[in-house]
């Protein structure tokens, strides 16, 4: 959908993304005026203290007036994300994250790592970007990778990151800085293709394609979707350094059906699964009931730190001796393995009842079970992400709310479930009508 805005344009809209990231992560720190809109005599505002009464493990929490900062990024900014990248598509995504700028800055300032190479027929050095390698250990198991960097930040935000103001603004510089670190030491979009956690939810979530994802195999367009790019005086030019075969930012299609059989990608797209279940069921786990989370008082709790080695699952009106510690990582395990044995088995039956159909590839297979998972997963999320200020809308405006985004992704799931290999290679062959 992007595609075609030039890239001095995109990369305003990336930098005042992460100045507003940036303010953001500076209010964590320091805020004197959110905190008025709790207090429990503003009647009028719906963030009002005295609004709510939450039982957490049997006793009522103690609920202190506290600033808007973390409910903020929990509750409203990240439940839009995964909306954006069904709707918008990968290259949209690309060419707008914050953080594939924070890892363009070190190139854009001109502080980059390169490696000399002799050219055996003159003998010149050429000074070339270093790049991942193609084989390497990191680029066959980045999905593991990736998702398990994703396990250790969701498990992070149970523990800490959700409610700590000051935790959540160092893990944020953390991953500016890692970003920063990354495109210091390797050229292209290595961050976004390696170390990103976010990029698995966005594969998820996008492949084989958005609903307004541009089609490059059929338009065949200068400048693909998000393909690398450098803004001159005569426009955009091209800028890929080879990160990564078969580019999901150059033809987003053909890097999917190229590898869609990886058993890590189906691992990790039914692990995922779990993840949702496993993150938003533990909150009932742990406070005996659903108003914990619903109420978003986990955004701005109290003591924190001292209830980590406290009682971290609450089931039957019992507290389990099972710190919270070791309580949310093992329920998110538990879940991810359970999700895989589903999917799995799933995946199986699904196979047998196809395998009739002699049209039928493996690759349609699998793509299938894959969609029909990542539209699962989506839906799940958005039984809960973001539910703490929808129940704050009249109930109407929470009913829309709910029917759109069950629409626009039934919507994405019926265009995705259309694609198949075959269907790319003919349009792949086809020319764009003049």
């Amino acid at each position: 959908m992007l595609s075609s805005v030039a890239e001095r344009k995109m990369l305003y809209v990336r930098g005042l993304l992460l100045l507003a990231w940036l303010i953001l992560i500076m209010s964590l720190f320091w805020d004197p005026y959110s905190a008025g809109l709790t207090e429990a005599d503003n009647g009028s505002s719906p963030f009002s203290i005295a609004h709510h009464a939450v039982i957490v493990q049997g006793v009522e929490l103690r609920v202190e007036p506290y600033a808007l900062g973390t409910r903020v990024f929990w509750t409203m900014l990240i439940p839009i994300m995964p909306l954006f990248l069904m709707v918008f598509g990968h290259e949209a995504w690309r060419r707008v994250c914050p953080l594939s700028l924070a890892s363009q800055i070190p190139g854009l300032v001109g502080l980059r790592r390169y490696r000399s190479k002799v050219e055996r027929r003159t003998g010149t050095i050429r000074k070339t970007l270093p790049v991942i390698g193609h084989q390497s250990w990191l680029a066959r198991n980045s999905w593991y990778v990736q998702f398990g960097l994703l396990f250790i930040g969701i498990v992070a935000r149970i523990l800490v990151i959700n409610t700590d103001r000051k935790a959540m603004a160092i893990a944020s510089l953390s991953i500016i800085g890692a970003a920063l670190l990354t495109g210091f030491l390797w050229g292209g979009k290595t961050w976004c293709n390696y170390f990103c956690p976010a990029n698995i939810v966005q594969k998820i979530y996008t492949e084989p394609g958005g609903i307004f994802e541009s089609h490059p195999h059929f338009l065949r367009p200068k400048l693909p979707q998000s393909m690398c790019r450098k803004a001159t005086a005569e426009g955009d030019i091209g800028a890929c350094v080879g990160c990564m075969g078969n580019c999901g930012d150059i033809d987003l299609q053909r890097a999917y059906w190229s590898v869609v059989l990886d058993p890590q990608r189906r691992n990790v797209y039914y692990m995922f699964f779990g993840l949702i279940i496993g993150f938003y069921g533990y909150y009932y786990l742990y406070a005996g009931n659903w108003g914990y989370y619903f109420s978003g008082v986990w955004t701005h709790e109290e003591g924190i730190w001292e209830k980590l080695l406290q009682s971290g699952f609450y089931l039957f009106g019992q507290a389990l001796p099972i710190p919270k510690v070791c309580a949310a990582p093992l329920t998110l395990a538990i879940a991810c393995t359970l999700s895989l044995g589903l999917g799995r088995g799933l995946e199986k039956l699904y196979r047998r009842w196809r395998s009739r159909d002699n049209s039928m590839s493996e690759k349609l297979t699998i793509h299938h079970c894959l969609t029909v998972a990542a539209w699962s997963s989506f839906n799940c999320f958005y039984l809960f992400g973001g539910q703490p200020n929808i129940i704050l809308l009249p109930e109407l405006v929470g009913r829309v709310i709910d029917i759109i985004i069950v629409a626009l992704s039934t919507v994405w799931l019926c265009r995705a479930l259309q694609q198949s290999p075959c269907r790319y290679q003919l349009e792949s062959r086809a020319r764009p009508a003049c």
